[in-house]
């Protein structure tokens, strides 16, 4: 190639780097052209703290107290009941204590239903029944999960490796037994974790709801004769209590009377007779 050549085509080469290079300053010489690295820096730091926080487990509650007619009691009872279940929640508990002569009907719910049933089964409330109190709570269990996820990881991974092992072992047939009774106490914890961590997942997963169920005071218990009419009703059991703790008394005293009445009548009878001898 010739010397002219070449030197034209280093000189074109040195100017194309010079303007690229004085473009590269002017743009940073410019006001505000700086200014998109610290948002850039912010936001990739905003990244990484939402990346860096850990998810929440929260165990939330409900408890409720019903309000109804002592004779709708229990159609309420099972019609929450029914609107539970076609939910898809778990149920863990009922009760029904129909009305008797002495008591008021009442009953009780408690079961796990998913969170968004949670709102509709509320709204159900109408009519009939009335919520007198309704009370939440939440519990964190992030800590608890963190830690049982930790212990299953590590634990499964203890389990590969003595499997490994008892696979490939070709020592003594102490050192097999030595090794299959770790695998066997290492999968018991595993299991016994496991079982923790599905507790814990039921407990956050779904919402517990607990609801007790009570019949409306008729309108003469509210009124200004309340007391007495509740008096009157309880009269007959307070008059058969005390004549059961009367009953139970003279059943404990008869054996002592059978034996005190003839040694007093006895003593008496001899006195008088020391004394007439007098």
């Amino acid at each position: 190639m010739p010397r002219s050549l070449s030197a034209s085509l280093s000189c074109l080469a040195l100017s194309v780097f010079l303007l690229a290079a004085c473009g590269r300053k002017e743009e940073s010489a410019l006001p505000g052209a700086a200014a998109p690295a610290p948002m850039m820096a912010e936001a990739m730091k905003a990244d990484s703290r939402a990346a860096a926080a850990p998810q929440r487990y929260i165990a939330l509650r409900h408890n409720l107290v019903i309000d109804s007619a002592a004779a709708a009691l229990p159609r309420v009872f099972e019609d929450a009941l029914k609107r539970c279940q076609a939910a898809g929640c778990e149920v863990l508990a009922t009760s029904l204590q129909r009305e008797t002569e002495y008591n008021p009907p009442s009953a009780t719910l408690s079961a796990r239903m998913p969170p968004q049933a949670v709102a509709a089964f509320l709204e159900g409330f109408k009519g009939e029944a009335q919520v007198l109190q309704h009370n939440r709570s939440a519990e964190d269990k992030t800590d608890a999960v963190i830690d049982a996820e930790a212990r299953i990881r590590n634990l499964t991974e203890l389990r590969d490796r003595l499997r490994a092992m008892l696979a490939s072992q070709k020592g003594s047939i102490k050192d097999v037994l030595e090794v299959e009774k770790q695998l066997t106490e290492t999968q018991s914890q595993l299991d016994a974790i496991q079982a923790v961590r599905k507790v814990l997942a039921n407990e956050t997963e779904k919402v517990a709801v607990d609801v007790e169920f009570r019949a409306r005071p008729r309108v003469s218990e509210r009124g200004f004769f309340g007391p007495v009419a509740r008096a009157w009703d309880s009269a007959g059991e307070v008059l058969m209590s005390s004549l059961g703790g009367l009953i139970t008394f003279l059943a404990a005293a008869l054996p002592w009377l059978l034996v005190l009445v003839p040694g007093a009548w006895g003593l008496r009878a001899l006195w008088r007779r020391r004394r007439a001898t007098r």
